[in-house]
C-alpha cells in the first residue's frame, strides 16, 4: 500500500504483463523474480507478508489464484473497506500506530474466515522448521493423507505444491543468511541443503532472478520499519 499521493505509479515491467500496480495490492506467493520500477521520489509504503494460508483464512481465496499474482485489494474486499483502511493508515500518527491498526483489522478478518487443513499447517511449520529440507514422502506418511490429496489440499492453502515451497523456503533461509555469513558460497550451499553450488546458483536464478554474488552486491531496501510478534 503506498501512504503518499503518488507523483508516478510503480509499474511492473518483468515477471508479469507489463502494468501499473494498484495503490493497494494483494500478492501471492512468488515463483519467479518480479521487478518494478518506482518513481525517482521518494515514496511511503506499508507492507504485511502474510503466512501460507493467509489470504485463504483472511479473504477466502484459494491460495493458487494469487501465485505469483498481484490484484487490487478492492477487487477483493471492496470499495468501501479499502477505503476506509487506506483513510485510518494515513491519518495514523506513526509507522507503529499504523502497523498495530494493520494487526488489529487482520484479527478482526479472521472471524469470519475459512478453517484450514491442520494436516497442511502441521506440513508448512515441518518444512519452516527444517529450512525447507523434510523429505515430502515422510510429511504425508505422518499425517495419514494420500498424496494426491495432500497435494491438493496444499496447493489450495499455500499455493504451490509441497516440493516447491520446500525450494522456495530453503532459498529464502539461504538468502535472508548469506549477507552476514564468512564462509564461501560452496561451504553455504551444502550448510543450506543443496547438493552443490551450481545447485544453489540455479534457484538463486530462477527465484531471484540473479547470480549469488549480484544478489550481495545489490542494496537492501532502505529505511524500514518492521512489527513480526
Amino acid at each position: 500500500m503506498r501512504l503518499d499521493e503518488p507523483s508516478a505509479p510503480f509499474r511492473v515491467v518483468e515477471g508479469q504483463p507489463a502494468a501499473a500496480c494498484p495503490p493497494v495490492s494483494l500478492t501471492g506467493l512468488l515463483v519467479a523474480p518480479l521487478v518494478i520500477e518506482t518513481p525517482a521520489t521518494r515514496s511511503r509504503l506499508l507492507g504485511v507478508r502474510l503466512r501460507p494460508a493467509g489470504a485463504l483464512a483472511l479473504f477466502g481465496l484459494p491460495q493458487q489464484e494469487l501465485t505469483g499474482a498481484a490484484v487490487d485489494l478492492h477487487d477483493v474486499i471492496g470499495g468501501g473497506e479499502t477505503r476506509r483502511l487506506t483513510e485510518r493508515l494515513a491519518a495514523a500518527g506513526s509507522d507503529e500506530a499504523r502497523l498495530r491498526l494493520v494487526q488489529r483489522w487482520i484479527v478482526d478478518r479472521l472471524g469470519d474466515g475459512p478453517r484450514t487443513d491442520p494436516s497442511v499447517a502441521y506440513a508448512v511449520a515441518e518444512i519452516e522448521r527444517t529450512g525447507g529440507t523434510t523429505p515430502i514422502a515422510g510429511l504425508i506418511d505422518r499425517v495419514g493423507a494420500s498424496p494426491k490429496r495432500f497435494a491438493t489440499a496444499f496447493e489450495h492453502q499455500v499455493g504451490v505444491k509441497p516440493k516447491l515451497f520446500s525450494r522456495i523456503v530453503r532459498f529464502r533461509r539461504l538468502a535472508a543468511a548469506l549477507p552476514g555469513t564468512e564462509e564461501s558460497l560452496s561451504q553455504t550451499a551444502l550448510a543450506y541443503g543443496y547438493y552443490d553450488h551450481s545447485h544453489m546458483n540455479a534457484d538463486f536464478r530462477e527465484f531471484a532472478g540473479v547470480s549469488p554474488r549480484s544478489f550481495l552486491a545489490a542494496t537492501p531496501f532502505p529505511e524500514s520499519s518492521s512489527l513480526t510478534d
